[in-house]
């Protein structure tokens, strides 16, 4: 068990992975030469300037991808959140608290919409196209792998091919492809210092290639920064470390092996009401307390009660068996493990311990060959977990004067999982080309068991660990406890290109996505179980009363090529059901207010990216978007009549977006300057919360050179350079009630820099 309220950020040094890379770098390097001769005079010529655009995929689908300089202008000098790299995406609303990417907001809400769309549950997103992320309100992967080791992020959107693999796809699909063993020598050492103490160090290290035909490869790294408002850290503490393994097992079979872990402690920022986020002249650096209080009521808002600490590890694998003609069986089996904690003020005068501890596992297993012409895929996937989500164990304590936790607690939820929560998936999918046509289509179906949940009496279970508050229960209570179910849903797709002139293609793509059921039910049934019980409702009847959300989807656009620019217009509809709202059906009758999968909602809009080579020397490129995401009826209450919704734009979902960069670039020297726009939003259903929108601006400053040692870069980056206050990150649900005591708004952080040195040799 843990202790809620460590004494100290621990740090990790990096020196045991440091040491055998400026060893083995040496020896890569003298290798061929005699011990004698002395060092060659150093030679110094520019590195090739790379392309830090947004890129189009090749296929018919919408998707969008940014490759290593990509990462490193729009990902933040954290260097770890892939909801960063994409954010220059056309569509994509992707906000954090703090400037660096490295804040974890407590929950499901990470920060991330894409055409209006929530990620909810927690992190998502693929990792070499492996669904390890599903329902976690933790950090998960989301932080787990370093920039430096994930060659590319690639985003879907709109329809989603069958074999674009995730739990959710409604709000789209990120896979970062990783970046495996190389094939020759090779060590990297970077440093980074910056604003608010910002400080991280990363190292790795290549094997090359063995005469067997195996490499390996590990990396490590530390940050840490203060945070840039109120006391604390963010991250106190964050180490990272990463192996690999690809070999050569005979002619027909390749085994990859990848692992990963993450420890991040860190203080939590504090979100704004809306008075205070009108008035950021005031409340800008507005945070928790750095004391604590003798009032019940303010000892809560002490920084110390308001912090989380995880330690999350994954192991992914790879199997590759070439077998007769061109077909092949890739199989990924994959694990992992998240054990942590949020510590959470709460109105209540309580501070809420909520304790994480789970893991998933699973596989995927593809077949890939050609039939006649066309490229086919079929394939299976599994996945195992154990929640949280939804919580599992609530423990709140009564903060004391001295600002610790050493008092009396009680248990606000204590469940044990008796069916773990599944999805079965069944895929197949082809494309063949006939001349200047491309035509792709499949169909998948997913089978998703929800996890079956006992709830234990907590009446006279104090202070305990989890397992000794199981052990001294008097037992389950049946009405609070929920049994596990399953549902599917088939996802067609079909998607089609076509070239009308050897510049110009013409895409469409139509299917459907599939979204998360309304797991929000269960907690907000436990803490409001009197009223529940009152009006005759148990816990399994709301759990069963869940639904997947569907969205049935279409994508038009055209992609032009001219000798020194492209543009990629695209316009695109979807009719969403059974979304999730958590809303009051009783208007205002005994009942709270909880999640339900009855809403339908539709969005359409128009998105466009592209990139000119104006000179030799300089490409402009952006993207431009305009969303409008709204309900499309009212929502039920239980007398028969609706809550007027229908035509609302969603909160939290601007109408306009857009980004405008250039790299400008002479000899070693590249100058990127980026402009951000996010239109004006809404924080609420009614409208009646408008939070203005902003323009930010940014610029990096990079100076690279290859030398007799290796490739040295360094880079200048100064983040909201004019240092432009605004309300970026909103923690708004897809229907948000709201009162002038509701916190949910995050303001942007303040102008930064950071500067970085790092040498590959």
């Amino acid at each position: 068990m843990h202790s809620p309220l460590p004494n100290h950020w621990k740090l990790r040094p990096l020196a045991l992975l440091a040491v055998p890379a400026f060893i083995s770098a040496a020896t890569a390097h003298s290798a061929h030469a005699d011990d004698a001769v002395p060092l060659p005079a150093v030679t110094v010529t520019a590195d090739t300037v790379q392309d830090p655009s947004v890129s189009k995929t090749s296929g018919p689908a919408t998707q969008f991808q940014v490759d290593n300089d990509g990462i490193d202008l729009w990902g933040g000098a954290g260097n770890v959140n892939a909801y960063r790299a994409i954010s220059a995406m056309p569509s994509v609303n992707a906000q954090s608290a703090d400037g660096y990417g490295m804040a974890n907001i407590p929950g499901g809400n990470k920060g991330l919409r894409v055409r209006g769309e929530l990620a909810t549950h927690g992190s998502t997103g693929n990792i070499d196209g492996t669904p390890v992320a599903g329902v976690n309100p933790g950090p998960g992967q989301q932080w787990l792998y370093d920039a430096e080791n994930i060659s590319s992020v690639t985003l879907a959107e709109g329809p989603v091919s069958p074999d674009t693999l995730s739990f959710f796809t409604t709000s789209g699909v990120i896979n970062s492809n990783l970046r495996w063993p190389e094939t020759m020598r090779s060590a990297e050492l970077a440093q980074s210092y910056g604003s608010f103490n910002f400080r991280r160090s990363f190292v790795r290290f290549d094997s090359g290639q063995f005469d067997n035909g195996s490499a390996v490869f590990v990396s490590g790294s530390h940050t840490s920064a203060s945070k840039w408002r109120g006391p604390g850290d963010s991250p106190g503490s964050k180490d990272n470390y990463e192996a690999a393994l690809s070999s050569q097992l005979g002619d027909h079979v390749n085994l990859k092996l990848y692992a990963a872990y993450n420890d991040m402690r860190q203080d939590n920022y504090r979100p704004l009401t809306y008075a205070q986020a009108s008035d950021l002249g005031t409340y800008q650096y507005y945070d928790f307390s750095p004391t604590s209080s003798a009032t019940a009521s303010q000892a809560v808002n002490y920084y110390g009660y308001n912090r989380q600490s995880f330690e999350d590890w994954s192991l992914l694998s790879e199997l590759t068996v070439k077998l007769a003609g061109d077909a092949k069986l890739v199989i990924k089996p994959f694990y992992q493990k998240e054990n942590g904690y949020y510590l959470d003020g709460q109105s209540s005068g309580k501070v809420r311990d909520w304790i994480l501890d789970h893991d998933s596992y699973g596989l995927t297993a593809d077949y890939l060959t050609r039939i006649k012409n066309a490229n086919v895929k079929v394939g299976y996937w599994w996945s195992s977990m154990v929640p949280p989500g939804p919580p599992t164990a609530w423990k709140m304590y009564t903060p004391t004067t001295a600002g610790d936790l050493s008092g009396a607690a009680t248990w606000a939820i204590l469940a044990k999982v008796v069916d773990r929560h599944q999805f079965n998936s069944l895929y197949a999918v082809a494309d063949q080309d006939y001349g200047r046509l491309q035509v792709q289509g499949g169909l998948r179906y997913v089978r998703e068991t929800m996890p079956g949940l006992d709830f234990y009496n907590t009446t006279g279970v104090g202070n305990l660990s989890y397992d000794q508050a199981l052990a001294a229960s008097s037992g389950v209570i049946a009405e609070r406890s929920a049994t596990s179910f399953s549902v599917g849903e088939l996802l067609p797709f079909f998607a089609l290109a076509y070239d009308l002139t050897p510049t110009a293609k013409l895409k469409a793509s139509l299917g459907r996505n599939y979204g998360a059921p309304s797991f929000d039910v269960w907690p907000v049934y436990q803490q409001n179980y009197s009223t529940f019980h009152a009006s005759g409702i148990t816990a399994d009847q709301l759990w069963h009363s869940m639904k997947p959300e569907t969205a049935n989807a279409v994508d038009i656009g055209v992609r032009l090529t001219y000798a020194k620019a492209w543009i990629e217009p695209t316009l695109y509809y979807s009719s969403n059901h059974n979304k999730s709202v958590a809303y009051d059906p009783d208007g205002s009758g005994p009942l709270p207010s909880y999640s339900q999968n009855v809403a339908d909602t539709r969005a359409w809009g128009a998105q466009a990216s592209g990139n000119w080579s104006a000179t030799a020397n300089m490409d402009v490129f952006g993207s431009l978007s305009w969303d409008n995401n709204v309900f499309s009826k009212d929502l039920p209450l239980n007398d028969g009549t609706s809550l007027a919704v229908s035509g609302l734009q969603l909160p939290d979902v601007p109408m306009w977006s857009a980004n405008l960069g250039t790299s400008w670039h002479q000899g070693a020297f590249t100058v990127s300057p980026v402009l951000r726009y996010t239109g004006s939003r809404y924080g609420d259903t009614q409208h009646t919360q408008s939070i203005p929108g902003y323009t930010t601006a940014d610029i990096s400053l990079n100076y690279r050179q290859k030398t007799a040692l290796g490739k040295l870069k360094a880079t200048l980056t100064v983040a909201n350079v004019f240092d432009k206050q605004y309300i970026g990150l909103i923690n708004a649900s897809y229907y948000q009630q709201m009162s002038s005591a509701t916190a949910i708004y995050y303001p942007g952080a303040p102008r930064s820099i950071v500067a970085s040195v790092a040498l590959d040799f």
